[in-house]
Parts: structure tokens; C-alpha cells; sequence
């Protein structure tokens, strides 16, 4: 992009919500031309978000502070984290807000030479959410998942770290494979759609191969060891204690069509349908009888709520259930609402 392009401005208005279409086409292209004027976009649209806060809280000027931050940033990066470090620490000095001084200590530790911070996108449960990553992998995030990733990829891999469950459509790219860090073992791919499954309170991971190849590696302190090829239509589920891998043959259009909106069951035991619905509708579902746990259990649900659920489940199989409600914490909170399941008498 020119010299002349005076992004300061079209900065301030895009952050106001005032773009003209034409403005907003020209800010995009530039975002778009190179990894640093994308760095740069994220760094300033971290600084607005910042001093939004600021400016409810002591009045400050942002639209005048974010344009001198920028008009001493066209010359390079570089000099962009230098004044952006030295204008945190100005204002940490004159308000002495602790929000700023948190900011820049985060800004340090993440920032590297070049400029790459990592940032994570949380869904609480109960709620799914979708994100583009910054090669354009599309990732879909199920209840209760952390995704870790780096404003940019600029090192020769992509990658990222899961906790949670999560869908990845990945933008194919031969020369940089996509890694998924699942904590003990790495997903490898160089484009393709799978799901993955990683909760640190449950103790195994699983992969569901779509479309394309997956890799999966098994990792070691220095190193690591290539411990299966994955074709699509198999489910990888690794076991954390035993550090075992087992593949089988699966029906890749029931472990995501969560995306979509659907819970799919197909001769599942009670125990796998508890575990879904847990994370599905945020509850904490008990099976009080053993033997309920091994009941087969076949349907399909969209849209649903849980007690509709229940009530089917009570309905087709020798199940009776009762609902406690959580209790309201002092802040606004609500503990999860407790399921007991039990034999029917």
C-alpha cells in the first residue's frame, strides 16, 4: 500500500462504526496486503478497545490518542511496539489505572521480534460460537472450549492449541501444515475438515476425519513420534492414562453435526448420550442406577430442550428422572442444574 494512505483516520472512523462502504473496501484491501499492516490493524484495534474503558472511566480523548499513536507508527512495526510500550506506560503514569499497567505487562510477555501475539477465543457452556483464523480455516467452537492461536502465521506451521470440542474446516496450504496441540498428542494436517475433542476433566481425546488426511503425533519432551495415519470416516480416541490410540471405522456426519444444530445418537450407551447433553445444555446429569449406563439409546434431536428430552428418554426406555435446580451465588450466578437419572420401579 502507498505511503499516503492515512489510515489514521480511517482507523478512528472504522473503530467509530462512521466507514463509508467504499473507505471500509480501501481499509480492508490494506489490512489484507501484507501480515504487518494486519499486525498493525490488531495492535490498534487492541488500543481501542482499551481506551474505550479509559474514556468512560476518566473522560480521556481516544480518537485524538489512538491518531498519535498511529502517526508515529507509519515508518514501521517495529517502531509501532516501541510507541505503543512507551504510550501504555505514559498513561499507566499520569491515571495510575491498574488496567493499563495489566495491558502492557501482557503486551511484553506476548509480544516477539516479529510482533506475533497469541489470543484465545472461549465459548462458555452452553454456547457455541464460529471463528476465521488468520489463514482462513474456518473453526466451530462447541460448549465450554478454549481456542489458542497467534495473530498471525508467520514461522512456517499454523498453529493452535484446543481445549474443548471444536470443527475445523482447514484452508489448504501444502508448504505450512495446521497443528492442533490436544496436550499429549498433536493433529497434523495441510487442509482438510475434522473434529476434535479434547476436555482436560474427561479422560480421552477424540479425532473424526471428514475429509483430506490426519496425522496424529504422539508428544515427547524433545521430540515427536508419528503414531497413526488417519483416513476419513475413522474416529481416533486416545486414552490419556494408558497413552493408547485406537481407530474404527464411524459415521463422520454424527460426531459433527453439532455445528448444524443436531444431536445424533445411534445405538450410543447412556453414559456417551449423558456426557453430549452435559455439555449441550450445561447441566450436570447423575446416573444413580450402574446398569443405566449401558442402556443403547438411538435419536435425534434439534431444538429441544432438555426437559423435552428427558421426557422422551422416560418415554422409550425404563428411565425416570427429577430436576434440581441450581442455587443463585451471591454474584448473579447460577450453579449448574443437577439431573438425576434412576431405574424406573
Amino acid at each position: 500500500m502507498e505511503d499516503r494512505f492515512d489510515y489514521d483516520e480511517l482507523f478512528i472512523s472504522y473503530f467509530s462504526g462512521t466507514l463509508t462502504e467504499d473507505e471500509e473496501r480501501e481499509l480492508e484491501d490494506w489490512k489484507n496486503a501484507s501480515e504487518e499492516n494486519r499486525m498493525v490493524f490488531n495492535n490498534a484495534e487492541k488500543v481501542w478497545r482499551s481506551l474505550s474503558l479509559l474514556q468512560e472511566m476518566r473522560g480521556y480523548d481516544v480518537p485524538m490518542a489512538l491518531s498519535n499513536v498511529h502517526r508515529k507508527t507509519v515508518k514501521s512495526s517495529v517502531q509501532y511496539q516501541k510507541t505503543l510500550l512507551f504510550y501504555w506506560q505514559r498513561i499507566a503514569a499520569i491515571l495510575l489505572l491498574p488496567l493499563l499497567i495489566v495491558g502492557a505487562i501482557y503486551f511484553i510477555k506476548n509480544s516477539s521480534s516479529n510482533s506475533v501475539v497469541w489470543q484465545t477465543i472461549s465459548t462458555p457452556p452452553g454456547v457455541k460460537s464460529h471463528v476465521q483464523l488468520p489463514d482462513g480455516t474456518f473453526v466451530w467452537l462447541n460448549s465450554g472450549t478454549d481456542l489458542s492461536y497467534p495473530s498471525s502465521f508467520s514461522d512456517g506451521t499454523r498453529n493452535v492449541k484446543l481445549i474443548g470440542e471444536a470443527f475445523f474446516d482447514v484452508a489448504k496450504d501444502q508448504k505450512h501444515p495446521f497443528i492442533v496441540d490436544l496436550g499429549k498428542i498433536n493433529i497434523e494436517v495441510v487442509g482438510t475438515k475434522f473434529n476434535a475433542i479434547n476436555y482436560e476433566q474427561e479422560g480421552q481425546t477424540e479425532v473424526v476425519l471428514a475429509s483430506g488426511k490426519v496425522k496424529l503425533f504422539e508428544k515427547h519432551e524433545n521430540n515427536s513420534r508419528l503414531v497413526s495415519e488417519m483416513q476419513p470416516g475413522q474416529q481416533a480416541i486416545y486414552l490419556k492414562e494408558s497413552n493408547t490410540i485406537t481407530l474404527k471405522n464411524v459415521d463422520a456426519g454424527k460426531f459433527t453435526s453439532w455445528i448444524g444444530g443436531k444431536l445424533i445418537f445411534r445405538d450410543d450407551p447412556m453414559d456417551e448420550v449423558v456426557r453430549k447433553l452435559d455439555r449441550w445444555f450445561n447441566v450436570l446429569i447423575e446416573i444413580a442406577d450402574p446398569d443405566i449406563g449401558s442402556y443403547i439409546y438411538t435419536a435425534t434431536f434439534q431444538n429441544e430442550t432438555i426437559e423435552q428430552i428427558l421426557s422422551l428418554i422416560k418415554r422409550t426406555s425404563p428411565v425416570e428422572y427429577s430436576i434440581i435446580p441450581g442455587k443463585r451465588f451471591n454474584d448473579g450466578s447460577y450453579e449448574k442444574d443437577r439431573i438425576i437419572l434412576r431405574k424406573r420401579k
